[in-house]
């Protein structure tokens, strides 16, 4: 695991984290309080989880599949990824201890916005409580099922091509995943184009991971039936990124 020490070393070094890790924790709590909440104090804390979630997408992207593309590149450009390969680590054994070193700072800022949304934001009611807590650990489960492949990605093309390009490509799919398959769909709604329909089949539907709408307008956690369904569709989309991942993994440039 030395390489995974290594890298974790470079990245709790550079203390960029801890300006998404300060956000994350003080905007869930300032910003409801800019709105008018005082003229219905119930929706503070949805707002509250909504914020916790929205900046813990937002440290994904910015800085989760950022810093993974650019150590990828870094590590490979000055060739510590072809030296351990001397020593006998696989390419799966490095990709795997990359992503590690990674996921484990932001896995404490997974934790934090659990938190938050959780314990500082549950509804009073019982049932809704109860409906609550579930929610919040189906939204990780899935949030996880979408983060953790693309993390390998960017990591994987950032080995091979530049830090720049490895960001922009990872981050266009998770964008596009998040945000552009809605405006897709809505598109195809008065459209019956076959190659656009052939692409929103084939596109990622991560957005499929983003339950914030559920929590704000508190809908309840999703039945564990369609949760099985949406697991196994994400679940096997981060088996093909991962695969995908691996192929584009290099040791050295």
């Amino acid at each position: 695991m030395e390489l995974y020490k290594l890298t974790l070393a470079s990245i709790l070094s550079r203390k960029t984290f801890a300006i998404f890790a300060i956000l994350l924790i003080a905007l869930p709590f300032v910003l409801p309080l800019m709105t008018p909440w005082e003229s219905k104090p119930s929706l503070l804390e949805p707002a509250r989880a909504q914020m916790a979630w929205t900046m813990l997408w937002t440290s994904a992207i910015g800085w989760l599949l950022f810093q993974g593309a650019t150590i990828g590149d870094r590590w490979a450009s000055h060739g510590i990824l072809e030296y351990f390969k001397t020593l006998g680590i696989s390419r799966w054994r490095q990709l795997s201890q990359l992503w590690l070193s990674c996921f484990t700072v932001f896995g404490g800022m997974v934790l934090i916005t659990f938190i938050i949304s959780t314990f500082t934001a549950m509804p009073g009611d019982h049932l809704e409580a109860r409906h609550w807590v579930i929610t919040n650990f189906q939204y990780t489960l899935l949030f996880f099922l979408v983060v953790a492949p693309l993390l390998a990605l960017s990591i994987a093309l950032g080995t091979r091509f530049n830090g720049a390009a490895a960001y922009a490509v990872t981050i266009a799919l998770a964008l596009y995943g998040l945000f552009g398959v809605g405006y897709l769909e809505v598109f195809l709604a008065d459209n019956s184009n076959p190659v656009l329909n052939l692409l929103y089949l084939v596109s990622p539907h991560y957005h499929l991971a983003d339950l914030t709408s559920r929590l704000v307008f508190k809908l309840g956690a999703i039945e564990w039936v369609e949760l099985g369904r949406i697991s196994a569709y994400l679940g096997g989309l981060a088996l093909v990124t991962v695969g995908a991942s691996f192929q584009f993994y290099r040791e050295g440039k």
